[in-house]
């Protein structure tokens, strides 16, 4: 089982391969990491979205599990606030800074969280995961999609505009959220012809968003890089922070069995990679977002069988 679970890692880096070594020998154009992220960012992760929400809830689920939806916002609500301090104590640049709390408030909660899930727990723990997942999808194109389109080099020219901040937040992830809610919420279902051309389209947020991420570590071509502080506190944040305040949480609100067990696995995931993906978008520090991301899953390889072998113990 932990075996299985270094290998849904090791599958990600194949990925990450394929984008560096296209990037790399400039196979593609130069411009295709970008071009990726527009199709990643207005269509696959959109419709992802809908899909994701509309097969994993109905009005039930929705209701049962709203303490466990409130314990992720209080969780990532806690996590940005110490993202935002330690951003201060660190002292960065506008647009580093806000890489830095976006990638330190959010996990991989699907892309690897989802299968590591599976694999431990098998279908039972999933309706928990998408508890956590709602929130975690819901906030990060809301607050994180805000957060780094701000962090645009562009982001001044913006705030001329009445409406900047309004279309920030309302962008496509967040509608497709809203939209896939309202759908649960009124009991519908899709269409058997846009449920399946939708399903296609939210195929590709996985495979594109991990080439994106493997074109930007490049940067990684003449050795790895100097890994400065604030890069070391990201890690402690996704790996030993991110997992205790869970814990304490979960305590807090008496949650105990599977739930409790996919929450605490969950929280221990690297970061999130459509973080990398929205950089690239926003050209708000793409390099510094991708070296975040490839780092943390890279360290998941060593982590994910450390906590899956500690989450087995408590559950024996």
């Amino acid at each position: 089982m932990i075996f299985r679970g270094i290998e849904s890692v090791g599958v990600i880096f194949l990925i990450f391969a394929v984008g560096f070594f296209f990037h790399y020998r400039k196979i593609w154009p130069d411009n295709t990491p970008s071009a990726l992220s527009v199709i990643v960012m207005w269509i696959a992760a959109p419709c992802l979205a809908v899909t994701s929400i509309v097969s994993g809830y109905d009005r039930e689920m929705l209701a049962g599990a709203l303490i466990l939806i409130i314990i992720a916002v209080l969780h990532l609500f806690l996590l940005s606030m110490v993202g935002k301090g330690s951003a201060r104590l660190f002292k960065l640049g506008r647009e580093r800074r806000t890489v830095y709390e976006v990638t330190f408030t959010f996990s991989n909660v699907i892309f690897i969280g989802l299968p590591i899930n599976q694999i431990v727990f098998g279908k039972t723990g999933i309706p928990f995961l998408f508890a956590y997942y709602i929130a975690s999808l819901a906030l990060f194109w809301s607050y994180g999609a805000y957060k780094i389109a701000s962090g645009s080099p562009d982001a001044q020219a913006m705030k001329k505009r009445p409406s900047a901040s309004i279309v920030k937040i309302f962008n496509p992830g967040f509608i497709s959220v809203l939209i896939g809610y309202g759908l649960v919420q009124a009991g519908l279902s899709l269409p058997a012809v846009l449920d399946t051309a939708l399903g296609h389209l939210a195929d590709l947020t996985v495979p594109l968003s991990l080439l994106v991420i493997g074109a930007n570590l490049t940067i990684f071509a003449k050795g790895i890089p100097r890994v400065t502080p604030d890069e070391i506190f990201v890690m402690l944040g996704k790996f030993v922070i991110s997992p205790l305040l869970m814990f304490a949480l979960l305590k807090i609100f008496g949650v105990t069995g599977m739930p409790f067990y996919v929450f605490l696995l969950s929280s221990s995931m690297p970061c999130h990679m459509q973080t990398s993906i929205m950089a690239q978008h926003y050209n708000v520090c793409p390099e510094y977002a991708s070296k975040l991301v490839g780092l943390s899953t890279l360290i998941s390889i060593v982590t994910i069988p450390c906590y899956v072998a500690l989450i087995q113990t408590l559950m024996a």
